[in-house]
């Protein structure tokens, strides 16, 4: 994953959202494809989630995001003066 331009393991990231204070649990997700006519095609996967407090495993909770959120930094072009 990279992190402000730097190249680190999953396992780095997970470590460091410990460190943090975040729960790391895996959890199951589904995405629905549709298919023709009514029907649905259900494909699961399963990834860690990064949890603090009292939350719940969500999409908005997966690992990478909340690295992303958590880590990266956002290069501001500084004033001249």
């Amino acid at each position: 994953m990279k992190i402000n331009d730097h190249e680190y393991s999953k396992e780095e990231v997970l470590a460091a959202l410990k460190k943090k204070g975040y729960l790391i649990l895996k959890h199951t997700f589904h995405d629905e494809e549709h298919v023709h006519g009514s029907r649905f095609i259900k494909h699961h996967y399963t990834t860690e989630c990064a949890l603090k407090g009292r939350d719940l495993p969500e999409e908005s909770n997966q690992w990478q995001k909340v690295a992303e959120n958590e880590f990266q930094q956002i290069n501001v072009k500084p004033p001249l003066v």
